[in-house]
């Protein structure tokens, strides 16, 4: 194992951990892993880097920042988390010494999922991705379709769902669109009566929308995850859980599978029996059912991901 420390902007410097094979007989291929939203910190894959590294692929990952050891303030919106996986990324570019630079992989869980196409899609390409619970759809769409099968999940009337999701549209176009300060405020205004009007109390109104607000999320509604999707040339392998109450299968899987339609080695698989982590469902001491485990941990995700990855990065010899 190998620490690294990675300048990302100015004032932000990332903490890595590289792991090599045990016995690499020429420079192995790499996999960048990505961890999905919230203070993610590097290892939080241990059984996949485990499984990988016996194969003979090294892995890196890193403390986001804020986390761990890295420094500066966490910041949980998209456009920094992917400024700070691009920095991890020419890191391993340069580091031709101790890998294959031409053999660099990323895999990314949610969060992670949407930032590795939008790396993969920059010169020079990367020779594979792993998606796990990747969001996929339109600009603006998939957040909103998202929002709005949530809303009737939890039991919220369909038709009052919609006048909320619709309210949350036109505020969010507003807020990422350079509104000015009055539309914001009135279209925030309109998404919380839109809420109380479908039975939430004022004050868990007024909280959904500030989270609504806040970077973290309505980055999200930026995403134009099919647009970036489309345009990867690389392998790509996109796995969603059955039970993911966090990102929509039902909806995303479709919309990963319009977008990757031109893409001459992608595969897209559903996983039974797992959630949003992709942690194995298990039997509790108390006879219960639960997910349990690392992230990443369910075997039958594993089996997928081992026989699927290093085909696409073993089969190429290293150049001499």
């Amino acid at each position: 194992m190998e620490r690294a420390h990675i300048q990302s902007s100015p004032d932000v410097v990332l903490a890595g951990e590289l792991h090599l094979p045990a016995k690499p007989a020429q420079r192995p291929p790499i996999v960048l892993l990505l961890g999905g939203g919230g203070a993610s910190p590097h290892g939080i894959y241990p059984l996949l880097e485990a499984q990988l590294n016996a194969k003979g692929i090294a892995t890196f990952s890193f403390d986001k920042r804020g986390v761990g050891q890295s420094t500066g303030i966490f910041q949980d919106a998209i456009d920094v988390a992917r400024q700070d996986a691009r920095a991890a990324l020419l890191y391993l570019r340069s580091r031709s010494d101790v890998i294959d630079t031409d053999r660099i992989a990323i895999l990314g869980l949610s969060q992670g999922a949407v930032i590795a196409p939008a790396l993969a899609v920059e010169d020079p390409p990367v020779a594979a991705l792993v998606l796990l619970a990747a969001p996929a759809g339109q600009r603006g769409q998939m957040f909103l379709d998202g929002m709005r099968f949530k809303l009737t999940a939890s039991g919220m009337d369909p038709e009052a769902a919609e006048h909320v999701v619709e309210a949350a549209g036109l505020y969010l176009d507003a807020l990422t669109g350079g509104g000015t300060a009055n539309t914001i405020a009135a279209r925030r205004g309109a998404v919380v009566q839109s809420f109380v009007a479908a039975g939430w109390r004022a004050d868990l109104a007024d909280g959904a929308v500030k989270t609504l607000g806040e970077p973290a999320t309505s980055s999200l509604y930026t995403v134009a995850a099919n647009a970036v999707l489309a345009q990867v040339k690389a392998p790509v392998l996109a796995i969603y859980a059955a039970n993911d109450t966090t990102v929509s299968t039902a909806l995303s899987m479709p919309e990963a599978r319009r977008a990757l339609a031109n893409n001459h080695d992608a595969m897209i698989v559903e996983m039974p029996d797992v959630e949003h982590g992709f942690k194995p469902l298990v039997t509790t001491p108390s006879g219960k059912k639960d997910y349990a485990g690392w992230p990443i941990s369910d075997p039958a995700t594993l089996r997928v991901i081992d026989d699927w990855l290093p085909q696409r990065l073993l089969r190429a010899r290293e150049r001499p």
